[in-house]
């Protein structure tokens, strides 16, 4: 089986995830296993100062709590990146990884994400590509069944702590302007 690469920012989407999979790999191939072939990754975009810093740190104790590796790479792509640009360098980062580590790239997307990635491609004129947004053969995506709402909840039952990206609540990106006109 190949390794399995997590990519976690931090926020409660990849927290959740990671202990999910944490969890499902203890039992299903052993904790040596799981720390041996387990793999946290996080891109530290360089975009939000020091707070992303306080990010970087968060999730590389995460890693150390789970007893799994951690790697991690300074983006320095300053706060006047686009979300592509960021988006585009995190890929890069997870594929490098992952090709170097025989890996398989896991990501906490999840039905909000999907909906929001469509009506963006939608209003940008992405015809077929809109309803093809998550199609990478790269990337696992499991959580594409629930909801943000439905990860909040498990957060909570399982009483995990998190980070919130504060550009998640600014109108300058447009995924946030469509994510607080429509109600998912």
């Amino acid at each position: 089986m190949k390794k399995i690469l997590v990519a976690v920012s931090g926020g409660v989407d990849s927290v959740v995830l990671l202990d999910f999979l944490v969890e499902k790999f203890c039992k299903e191939k052993g904790e040596a296993w799981t720390q041996k072939n387990l793999i946290v990754a996080h891109f530290e975009h360089g975009i939000r100062g020091e707070e992303s810093k306080r990010d970087l740190k968060f999730v590389e104790e995460l890693a150390a709590k789970y007893g799994v590796r951690f790697e991690f790479k300074n983006g320095n792509l300053g706060e006047n990146s686009s979300e592509e640009q960021a988006r585009n360098a995190r890929y890069t980062f997870l594929r490098k990884i992952a090709k170097r580590e025989n890996a398989i790239i896991f990501t906490a997307h999840h039905k909000n994400d999907l909906a929001e990635t469509f009506a963006l491609n939608l209003a940008r004129g992405g015809g077929w590509r809109a309803v093809a947004c998550f199609d990478s053969l790269d990337i696992e995506r499991p959580f594409l069944r629930f909801s943000k709402s439905e990860i909040l909840k498990m957060a909570k039952q399982r009483g995990l702590d998190w980070r919130e990206d504060s550009t998640n609540f600014s109108q300058k990106y447009t995924r946030n302007r469509i994510r607080k006109s429509v109600k998912f």
